[in-house]
């Protein structure tokens, strides 16, 4: 297809908005699994047909900027905001993969949490992607969202020492704590992910303001 100079009737901010419900759905599912582990085949499968959708999306929305040239934003700017969103879909994926993988006898409390707070920052995310579009302040977004990634850093700290803390009693044992190392681990990449998604917004906002 010819590459064009002329503004097309794309609707980014449509795609960007269907990706941020995908997040928020694959959020929520991540939360289903943590508060009823009995769930979590049937909360796994949705979250990878979700994240097979949003794969597609995020193709859809490349394919759309190498093919037009007038776009409502920056086009480095939807790019990033796209490669944000589909990598925090991602790093929830994995968390939940890990957890129908590993077959937890019970779910830790910090990792609950840690899903809950995740859920509420994807959902802050979405708001601030509307507020892109109507060109809208995000900073009250923004300072809810970084309070809840605080929350979150000091239930990885707390999940982490109470770890730490345990004895080493046989190598099922010592195989659960490197187990749930692993959780935490992707726990804290999407909450870092979705903070830099949060970011982004913030910065795009500010320069279309």
């Amino acid at each position: 297809m010819a590459f064009s100079l002329f503004p097309k009737n794309i609707q980014f901010f449509e795609m960007l908005n269907r990706q941020s419900g995908i997040l928020k759905e694959a959020a929520a599912q991540l939360t289903r699994i943590m508060d009823d582990f009995s769930c979590v085949d049937n909360a796994c499968k949705t979250v990878t047909l979700i994240e097979a959708d949003a794969d597609e999306l995020s193709r859809e929305i490349a394919r759309q900027l190498s093919q037009t040239f007038i776009t409502p934003i920056d086009r480095e700017d939807i790019y990033r905001l796209n490669l944000a969103q589909e990598d925090s879909i991602n790093l929830i994926k994995a968390i939940a993969s890990r957890m129908r993988l590993y077959g937890f006898e019970y779910i830790r409390f910090p990792a609950r949490k840690m899903a809950q707070k995740i859920q509420g920052m994807t959902e802050i995310t979405s708001e601030m992607i509307c507020c892109l579009e109507s060109k809208n302040d995000v900073a009250a977004q923004l300072r809810k969202l970084k309070g809840l990634k605080i929350e979150c850093e000091m239930l990885f700290s707390t999940g982490l020492a109470e770890l730490h803390d345990l004895e080493y009693g046989d190598t099922k044992e010592v195989i659960n704590i490197m187990r749930w190392t692993q959780v935490y681990d992707r726990f804290e990449m999407a909450i870092e992910r979705i903070d830099d998604l949060a970011d982004a917004i913030e910065e795009v906002v500010l320069k279309n303001a």
